[in-house]
């Protein structure tokens, strides 16, 4: 029966202007499954929400610290934490707005939010922890908004096409594997994910999954630490090396399960299976008293606990809004380092992503690519209105894509969700991280298919594709990885083009049959693996613009 609602829902969409509007049929999609991508792509990033206000207020915000009282103060602390609330609805409202403008001038299912990664950068960077940096938090909010202003120009002028189609194609194929690999770590991890991945002082990671009781937190031994140990600022890293209880956290394990959930549900070709996976751990983890409860009986916990009974709570953002300052003499650097970030994560994400449904073309560009990167751009410009961090596209989205997604309808359903959690954040921020990132490693392992294409009988080709994929996860950064990728390429082709001149000849490789199948060297096998390819994503393979068939790029 509810099959046969859906089906007559479908339907009657079909034949709105809406549905031509975002091109459902020439996409082959429909209401329910651009529905069911946007609740997956939503519940996969709406750890944003808790996340954000955390970091971004560590910065102290427009707080002003009383020097008699010093960091800790109970007046200043108090600021804080109303900033940190008021966080909360503005990043629910800068990513309503990027997500809903993506959708109606791009006509992409990609969400947009605050960068993670970028809000970390902007609090401990460049407005330091609770302000003990140079840049005020003022000039700070100014130069995201100069940078956003810069790459809306970038966008519209068609500059930034003219400096994508440069990206080597080695990394273009490697890119979607390449933020796979990175949703994977953060999906390992505990901020926003399982738990299973941890610091250790001696390899950088290792092996975690032990309970809270037995984390040692790593904290940064900076001078103003060695001098006064109340200065010493912890992060969500730490180490299980210490105490041990390696594997035995309930939280790692329940965040398996829902792992395994969704691979199980996604074998039977069940496109629901991120949103029943990310629901099941959220509600087992609602319970109190148990090992894996995201209330526990403890400050932190009944304070969880206190906001998440709210269930209706609209913070206000007035000590947010607007806070501009002429004085940029230190910011230099800083709106720099944002610009190239933002340009670079946005142009991975949205590539990466486009190329997963396979709309990029052989030139490495796709429709309404101008549109995506000024709404990008103009995200960014808005969030910092009301104190953000530069707004992007959400890598997160490949849950959408994955479920099915193909048009804006998906980002602008996206945007409804994120203007509900206005309303009802204290429910949305109770999500529990290790909820997610069971769908974070899933998205991950689907969008390695790219690697497929990799010349991996070229060792240049492979090289650089092989740096795109490491260095990205590795470092935490998109950005870097396409810079590790870039750069190997340029060293590599430059050393061939230069011995040339002396006579030595440029390098080439036939298919090693003992390494890639003599099939392979068919043109019509090569066709055929850029059919699948395009049926994997679950694409058409039409020209979403034109609706006309379109050829799948070959590397």
């Amino acid at each position: 029966m509810m099959n046969g609602m859906i089906h007559k829902l479908d339907s009657a969409f079909q034949a709105t202007k809406l549905s031509k509007f975002f091109q459902m049929e020439e996409r082959d999609t429909k209401l329910s499954v651009e529905f069911r991508g946007a609740l997956a792509t939503f519940m996969s990033m709406s750890y944003i929400l808790a996340v954000n206000p955390r970091i971004l207020s560590d910065s102290g915000g427009p707080c002003v610290m009383d020097p008699d009282e010093g960091l800790f103060g109970a007046e200043y602390s108090a600021c804080i934490e109303a900033v940190k609330r008021e966080y909360i609805t503005a990043t629910a409202v800068a990513s309503m707005f990027g997500c809903i403008l993506m959708g109606l001038f791009a006509n992409l299912p990609i969400a947009l939010a605050p960068g993670m990664g970028m809000n970390a950068f902007f609090t401990y960077s460049v407005v330091g922890f609770r302000g003990l940096d140079d840049i005020s938090f003022e000039a700070a909010v100014t130069a995201v908004m100069i940078e956003g202003a810069i790459f809306f120009v970038m966008a519209i002028t068609g500059a930034r096409y003219a400096i994508v189609r440069l990206i080597p194609e080695p990394v273009r194929v490697a890119t979607p594997a390449a933020i796979g690999a990175f949703l994977a770590h953060l999906g390992l991890q505990t901020a926003e994910g399982i738990g299973v991945v941890v610091s250790d002082i001696a390899t950088a990671v290792t092996l975690g999954g032990c309970p809270e009781s037995m984390r040692t937190p790593i904290v940064a031994l900076t001078d103003s630490c060695r001098a006064n140990t109340d200065l010493c600022t912890t992060s969500d890293a730490y180490t299980c090396d210490d105490l041990g209880g390696v594997m035995t956290a309930g939280t790692t394990w329940v965040g398996v399960l829902g792992l395994l959930i969704i691979i199980i549900m996604l074998s039977y070709k069940n496109k629901a299976a991120f949103v029943v996976g990310i629901a099941t751990i959220t509600f087992l983890s609602w319970f109190r008293g148990t090992a894996i409860t995201y209330f526990p009986d403890t400050l932190e916990g009944n304070d969880r606990f206190d906001y998440f009974k709210k269930v209706v709570s609209v913070e206000k953002i007035d000590l947010l809004f607007a806070n501009f300052t002429s004085d940029l003499s230190d910011v230099t650097v800083a709106l720099i380092t944002f610009l190239y970030v933002d340009f670079l994560d946005t142009s991975g994400t949205l590539l990466g992503l486009v190329s997963a449904m396979g709309y990029v073309n052989e030139e490495g560009d796709f429709p309404r690519s101008k549109q995506a990167f000024a709404v990008d751009a103009a995200a960014t410009m808005f969030g910092s209105i009301f104190g953000l961090s530069p707004v992007t596209s959400y890598i997160e989205s490949g849950a959408g894509v994955e479920a099915g997604s193909r048009t804006g309808l998906t980002a602008i359903i996206v945007g409804f969700f994120f203007f509900l959690s206005i309303f009802f954040a204290p429910i949305i921020a109770s999500i529990p991280p290790w909820a997610i990132g069971g769908a974070l490693i899933v998205v991950g392992a689907l969008m390695a298919r790219s690697l497929r294409f990799v010349k991996w009988h070229d060792p240049a080709h492979a090289a650089t594709a092989f740096l795109t994929v490491v260095v990205m996860p590795l470092t935490y950064s998109i950005a870097y990885g396409l810079i590790a990728g870039i750069g190997c390429w340029i060293v590599l082709q430059g050393t061939f083009y230069l011995l040339a001149l002396v006579g030595v000849k440029r390098p080439s490789f036939a298919l090693d049959e003992d390494i890639v199948p003599k099939e392979t060297e068919d043109k019509d096998t090569d066709d055929e693996n850029a059919k699948n390819m395009e049926d994997d994503s679950n694409d058409s393979g039409k020209d979403p613009v034109s609706g006309e068939e379109e050829k799948q790029e070959q590397p």
